[in-house]
């Protein structure tokens, strides 16, 4: 079921007028759901559910509507009339690259069902839809490089999958990983010197914590096979992942992240092979800081730039970090063939 094949078969589709009783569909694999599009050019799925389901309540929103236990009748490929029980979902928004993705991750929540859900299962993927494209109507929560980086710290890990679930699971989280007491935190920086910005309390986490600082060095760049872009990167690591719900995830987190700059996902490109040969990880504790005894009384929200060049790498041969009891930290640096 190739995603970009069903975006362009959804591009050919003639506009049905509002008259219409019959509406032309793309098939998605071997699927009863089908992909249509609205007299306005809106792509609109029809998920085929349960008749005997109960219904949930209709939602509108500013970009989204849902309407469930609607009886339609579909036009299918050889030219046969079928009738059914579909909940059907409408993006409604003109722009071309928000479609791509709406298709793109509800062909994903779709493959999670079984062969016909229930009105509450399609009510439960609903919300997580409803909350990506709030998102994207949200202003952005940090720079395209840095969500670039972080994206490629996960490319570069033995097991994404580990990487993922520890990933941005509170917009309001301190680190950017976190795994019980092992966390990650992810700088970049463009200039020559490995220079990175920190708060104090980000050195320093409660005191059973261990954190890691990943910094990687990033380039804008063009597009070339070199020069990718967040939804490359996102690409990237979605061929290695086997379960819709890492998928999703990745999808949720870019979105909180990028809000309303969701055009910048692929239209802005950073070096790659730069950024992996330059990327390196850090025992926080070896990082230069601020001690506590330093602050004055009363002062508070302190912030200084750290000089990680003299920095010891924790997977040189003399550092004393030890990983091997963290499964946060074995999925970024354990080759597949020693993992336990």
């Amino acid at each position: 079921m190739d995603i970009k094949d069903i975006i362009k078969q959804f591009r050919n589709i003639e506009r049905p007028s509002s008259n219409d009783d019959v509406l032309p569909v793309v098939s998605i694999g071997g699927m009863l759901h089908k992909l249509s599009v609205s007299p306005e050019g809106f792509p609109r799925f029809f998920v085929a559910t349960s008749i005997t389901s109960s219904p949930s309540q209709n939602i509108i929103r500013e970009l989204l509507s849902v309407e469930y236990n609607l009886e339609c009748t579909i036009s299918k490929d050889d030219g046969a009339k079928e009738d059914n029980i579909f909940t059907v979902i409408t993006l409604r928004t003109p722009e071309h690259a928000l479609q791509d993705y709406f298709i793109e991750i509800v062909v994903m929540m779709l493959a999670k069902f079984q062969k016909e859900p229930t009105c509450h299962e399609v009510a439960v993927e609903v919300e997580n839809l409803i909350s990506i494209f709030s998102a994207l109507n949200n202003p952005p929560r940090k720079k395209i490089q840095g969500l670039w980086t972080e994206l490629l710290v996960i490319d570069q890990a033995s097991f994404p999958n580990t990487l993922i679930t520890a990933w941005h699971n509170d917009t309001t989280a301190k680190y950017d990983f976190t795994l019980g007491r092992d966390k990650i935190e992810v700088k970049s920086t463009s200039s020559e010197k490995r220079v990175h910005r920190f708060s104090y309390d980000q050195l320093n986490p409660s005191a059973h914590s261990q954190l890691l600082i990943a910094s990687a060095i990033v380039r804008e760049s063009g597009e070339n096979e070199n020069g990718l872009s967040i939804y490359d990167l996102y690409e990237k690591i979605y061929k290695r992942l086997h379960v819709t719900d890492y998928r999703l995830k990745m999808y949720k987190v870019i979105a909180e992240t990028v809000g309303s700059d969701v055009v910048k996902l692929k239209e802005v490109h950073f070096d790659y092979i730069q950024a992996v040969d330059s990327l390196k990880f850090y025992d926080a504790r070896k990082v230069p800081h601020i001690n506590e005894e330093g602050i004055p009384a009363h002062v508070s929200e302190v912030k200084f730039a750290s000089d990680l060049s003299d920095v010891e790498d924790v997977l040189s041969g003399d550092s004393d970090f030890d990983y091997s009891k963290s499964p946060l930290y074995k999925s970024l640096f354990t080759p597949k063939n020693e993992e336990s």
